[in-house]
């Protein structure tokens, strides 16, 4: 008896061991998947919108659309941005249209507009045609301003990636949102015009799959000092954009990592930033 009992003890003990060991791998792989591909257990299917109706608004030649579709990870921030936004425009002079209905990117409805915005877009968001139809708007001179998680959408869209630069590879963890230094390049750059050379912000910093710095076409407006912040994930080796623009054929684009917390929307260099890439972008005045 008292030998069973000790087999069964071990017996135990053993599965125990295996049991402990199975939970830690399972709980690891559940955090590596939600922090390093955020949306991964939020995506969906992507639908094909019905028609909308056409835009009628949209006359004075300086319009802006909002689109803020998500397929994966939705930001907290979204809506406070598109409030934020939508007030700088008006301040402009520049109408503004907000929408998360896909079927307004045609080429109907496109040509009501000077830039696009993805503001924190996520997975997949557009159809084929759809597809096809942003493409055409941008390579015949629309503009694009994609902020924070526009990166992590539309992986397997090769234009888009070629549009971008790169695509969202992780992101900052323990702590998951730290305070940075933000370096200002290019400081004659408009969309820069009276941003300090040197500024701090709490954000949810973005490392990319490659680095945009010296790809043709492409100019670096931000950087970050990785000396300046702690976080479990590898960096990007001592060099770090994290807003660049893009020119190509007729079209531009502007993109910024900024924006995950809602913070940014109320931080003056921040928004002077992510507005002042959006009149770049779209050429407006």
């Amino acid at each position: 008896m008292k030998a069973s009992g000790l087999r069964n003890a071990h017996g135990s003990f053993g599965a125990l061991v295996y049991l402990s060991i199975f939970g830690f791998l399972a709980a690891s792989a559940l955090v590596v998947c939600f922090f390093y591909k955020p949306g991964i257990f939020w995506s969906k299917t992507v639908l094909n919108q019905t028609p909308s109706p056409t835009l009628h608004l949209y006359h004075n030649q300086k319009s802006v659309l909002i689109f803020s579709k998500t397929n994966g990870f939705r930001h907290h921030s979204i809506e406070p941005a598109i409030a934020a936004i939508t007030k700088e425009c008006v301040s402009n002079g520049w109408e503004v249209f907000a929408t998360e209905d896909a079927a307004f990117i045609d080429s109907t409805h496109l040509r009501n507009f000077k830039v696009v915005i993805f503001l924190s877009t996520t997975g997949e968001i557009l159809n084929n045609q759809q597809k096809t139809a942003f493409e055409n708007y941008i390579e015949n001179g629309g503009g694009f301003a994609g902020i924070h998680s526009a990166s992590d959408t539309e992986h397997d869209w090769p234009w888009y990636g070629s549009l971008l630069g790169t695509f969202f590879r992780d992101h900052t963890f323990l702590p998951h949102i730290p305070e940075a230094e933000l370096i200002t390049e290019n400081i004659a750059h408009p969309i820069n015009r009276g941003l300090p050379r040197q500024w701090r912000k709490a954000d949810e910093w973005y490392n990319f799959q490659q680095n945009v710095r010296g790809k043709p076409g492409f100019q670096v407006l931000l950087s970050l000092n990785e000396n300046s912040y702690r976080s479990v994930w590898r960096k990007m080796n001592g060099d770090h954009p994290i807003s660049w623009t893009h020119e190509l054929h007729r079209g531009r684009m502007f993109y910024t990592a900024l924006g995950h917390n809602v913070q940014t929307y109320s931080d003056p260099n921040a928004l002077r930033h992510i507005m002042g890439g959006i009149r770049w972008a779209g050429q407006l005045p």
